[in-house]
């Protein structure tokens, strides 16, 4: 078989679509056609911007003119013409994760235009920060003169691929954008469906983005009262089982590290005969004060009261700081680290 050569400097490589119309002959004496080599296909993906696999076409091609031939690849190379049938065929998980890659580097240009070239005609845009609809190019270019000045620049979370069809995929997921503005964060939800093109290429049709609907804030908040709520229910199970299986609890009144979930039952035990209630309280408005490490990471640290029952029947409150280093599973926050301790300048004291 004759060495196949690929260069594009001097072939012609075009879909059958747009291919000479001559109907010309482009054979030079009788050779067959070349199997359609990984080297071929990329320069040819290099110079289109394409990311066509080798199992999207045939691999040995038809010679002759690819004039009147569509829904295939057409090489000219060497003399000759080649037609490749195209069938049936999905872009890798790496692939589809590129074009969000593509994306991600049009907004780190700051260039409105070039960002909108990621889009294909008619594509729709429900944007995150506007209630706009966006159907137009005029309109998408409006919309990223107003989001590119923040610097955003995003990272996929979490994510799921759909082959709807061949040349229709889905992406849909979760991201965190930064935004070199102010050094700020913000996460949402978004799905991409991206068609390929008539020339091969990938551009987006639609895309819905939206914040998170849920306030992370006020869960890592209820997440104490669900704790509390559990104290209040003197079951130590109930308890533990807020804690994250490889959880650590460094205790207010037991000097030992506990790092299972065993231990960590065991100190509730003991710890709810006081029949403990507890308040997170506000001194001099730093308490609570929660913090987002990363997505779905969280520490909310301050100080809390609580009422305990003394071995003579009697109530007294003792004051104590927190830290509780929260990881969202699934769609609940479960305590990673609590380390709780008495205040050392009053030895807990309230002052009633």
């Amino acid at each position: 078989m004759a060495r196949f050569t690929f260069a594009l400097a001097v072939a012609l490589l075009v879909f059958a679509s747009s291919a000479n119309a001559t109907g010309r002959e482009l054979l030079q004496g009788s050779r067959d056609c070349p199997a359609l080599t990984p080297g071929a296909l990329a320069a040819y993906n290099k110079a289109k911007g394409t990311f066509f696999d080798s199992n999207c076409f045939d691999q040995l091609g038809a010679k002759g003119s690819c004039g009147s031939k569509t829904g295939g690849l057409c090489i000219f190379s060497n003399g000759q013409s080649c037609f490749y049938r195209s069938r049936p065929c999905k872009p890798t998980d790496a692939q589809v994760l590129g074009l969000v890659d593509a994306w991600n580097a049009a907004l780190k240009t700051g260039d409105s235009n070039k960002v909108a070239d990621m889009y294909g005609p008619g594509a729709v845009l429900l944007p995150t920060v506007s209630n706009q609809y966006r159907t137009t190019r005029a309109e998408l270019i409006d919309y990223f003169d107003m989001f590119l000045p923040k610097g955003p620049q995003g990272v996929i979370d979490k994510y799921e691929i759909r082959h709807l069809a061949d040349g229709v995929v889905q992406l849909l997921g979760i991201y965190t954008f930064t935004f070199s503005s102010d050094g700020s964060q913000a996460q949402a939800r978004f799905s991409y469906t991206f068609t390929r093109q008539a020339n091969g290429k990938w551009l987006i049709a639609e895309h819905h983005s939206s914040v998170m609907p849920e306030n992370e804030t006020q869960l890592v908040l209820d997440a104490f009262a669900q704790w509390n709520a559990a104290l209040a229910t003197l079951n130590a199970t109930r308890v533990a089982a807020l804690y994250a299986p490889g959880a650590v609890l460094l205790p207010t009144v037991s000097d030992k590290v506990r790092n299972t979930p065993a231990e960590i039952r065991d100190y509730f035990v003991s710890f709810l005969a006081k029949e403990p209630q507890g308040v997170i309280d506000n001194i001099d408005g730093t308490s609570p004060n929660v913090r987002f490490l990363a997505p779905g990471v969280a520490i909310n640290s301050g100080t809390y009261v609580f009422t305990l029952k003394n071995d003579d029947g009697t109530r007294s409150k003792v004051r104590a700081r927190y830290t509780y280093a929260y990881k969202k599973y699934g769609s609940k926050y479960l305590i990673e680290e609590h380390h709780s301790s008495v205040m050392p300048e009053t030895a807990g004291k309230v002052n009633e």
